[in-house]
């Protein structure tokens, strides 16, 4: 039995080596762990701490809106519309998901979004400034009657004539926006049969937001994966039904295909081939952010995603969005929402035609494009996917073409009006910031502690195993040498 450790000296080493191993096989396995780990703590579900910062979220939100005065109306059609941009006037917005329902079958949640907005003081200007702008429920009501026949469109515009309408028209800011106006036109809609309104809902007020504060129409119906399987995969926040459809009713083919992030929970492992692709309720369809560029924000790396010139081209210069011009798709940078807007004459584009066709800016004086001021992105981390900043920021324009038999509009250039643009930052608090620090840091040095523990005890399991132990040291006992004999000699026999 020489040679072999004692029972304890074994035990010890044997279990270093076991930690060894088990830490190598941390270190070579950490991002599968990681990743794993991360995507049990972001299931969405009753009682997750995911669920409660999304339920009703805490990140301060502003709205702003940015109008165009049209300060030469009077002189159209002989003058180009020069348009003076006005605001922004800004709104608190406070966002809650309700409804919410459960769908264990399929990994889902069902909800509805409800959004309240209060007017801020910090705005440039207040909502009794005076602006004018094209007359949307003219636009909108010729634009309907394109394939009338013409003893219809006569009447049309005899009832235009007789109600007082112009091409233009002057509100207050905030009747423009959420207050809203009264218009005889409302009033005569709501007699008319569904064909003839394009379906819309009879409404008594019409403005840009007005009925939208405290609705829960105003994103619909959502239906997003949680996270713990189904449909959608381990990812939660996908886009599963929107308005209780599985696809887009108003396009065919793939422009009817319903995919992408909700806007709340954005893929990981992102890289700069990837794009992110988004459902946007407002614009009524999924968009892909393309990989514009990375940065460092706070510590915290990040890629760029946002819509370029291809987001919104025309079927002319890019054939796989032909199905989404629906219609009129005469310019590029532009995407006709006409469909989706009960018919009225709705275009987005990126703020002062960002991307869009040169020919745009023609028909209009006092836009100028900033990508700096204009572009929509998504500044993401990308190994969390978690959003660091967004600015989303859209332009509403009004279709208006020469129709003959309406004399209001006989004379008008085909052209888009631009009327508003919004933008919505978002910046993510420094409470949630460092805990991604950390998160990250985790991620980062994860696999290299363990390499570090693996290294720690394979030391100790060769060092208890494989080396002798040593013999207790003990001092040599002292040396006694033996006196020459003649000198005891000499002591026995003295002289």
């Amino acid at each position: 039995m020489r040679g072999r450790p004692p029972r304890g000296r074994l035990a010890v080493g044997a279990t270093a080596a076991l930690l060894a191993v088990a830490a190598l096989g941390a270190a070579l396995a950490w991002n599968q762990i990681f990743d794993a780990a991360l995507s049990a703590q972001m299931v969405m579900s009753p009682t997750s701490r995911t669920f409660r910062e999304w339920v009703e979220p805490t990140i301060p939100l502003y709205f702003d809106v940015y109008l165009f005065n049209w300060t030469n109306a009077d002189q159209f059609p002989e003058e180009i519309p020069n348009l003076q941009e006005v605001g922004p006037y800004r709104f608190r917005e406070q966002r809650r998901h309700v409804n919410v329902s459960w769908h264990p079958h399929n990994g889902s949640v069902s909800y509805r979004t409800q959004r309240s907005w209060h007017f801020d003081e910090t705005s440039n200007g207040t909502l009794e400034d005076n602006i004018t702008t094209l007359n949307i429920i003219a636009a909108s009501a010729v634009y309907r009657s394109r394939d009338w026949g013409f003893i219809r469109q006569k009447g049309l515009a005899m009832g235009l004539a007789m109600f007082g309408h112009h091409v233009s028209i002057s509100k207050l800011a905030t009747e423009l926006l959420f207050e809203g106006y009264d218009d005889p036109l409302l009033d005569l809609a709501k007699n008319l049969p569904a064909s003839a309104t394009g379906g819309a809902p009879p409404v008594d007020k019409f403005g840009l937001f007005y009925g939208r504060n405290n609705s829960l129409d105003t994103d619909g119906y959502m239906e997003v994966s949680t996270g713990a399987g189904g449909a959608a995969g381990s990812l939660p926040g996908q886009i599963l039904k929107w308005n209780y459809e599985d696809h887009l009713p108003f396009y065919s083919g793939q422009c009817s295909k319903l995919s992408g992030s909700a806007g709340e929970f954005m893929r990981r492992d992102l890289s700069e081939q990837s794009g992110l692709e988004l459902f946007l309720p407002d614009l009524c369809r999924t968009v892909l952010l393309e990989h514009t560029g990375s940065g460092v924000h706070d510590s915290l790396a990040y890629n760029k995603y946002e819509l370029t010139e291809s987001s919104f081209d025309n079927s002319s210069s890019s054939p796989e969005n032909s199905c989404f011009c629906n219609g009129e798709c005469a310019w590029g940078g532009v995407m006709n929402v006409s469909s989706c807007r009960y018919g009225s004459p709705s275009f987005l584009s990126l703020p002062h035609f960002l991307h869009g066709d040169p020919r745009l800016l023609e028909l209009v004086t006092g836009l100028e494009p900033d990508p700096d001021k204009h572009s929509f992105y998504f500044a993401v981390e990308p190994k969390l996917g978690v959003p660091l900043e967004v600015s989303a920021r859209f332009q509403l324009n009004i279709w208006i073409e020469p129709t003959q038999n309406i004399e209001l509009f006989e004379k008008v250039p085909k052209m888009l009006f631009p009327i508003f643009w919004v933008e919505q930052k978002v910046y993510v608090e420094e409470r949630v910031l460092s805990e991604l620090r950390i998160v990250r840091a985790i991620l980062d040095w994860g696999g290299a502690v363990c390499a570090g523990v693996t290294l720690f005890f394979t030391v100790l399991a060769v060092k208890v195993l494989c080396c002798k132990k040593k013999p207790k040291y003990s001092r040599p006992s002292e040396v006694i040498s033996e006196k020459p004999k003649e000198e005891e000699m000499l002591k026995l026999n003295p002289l």
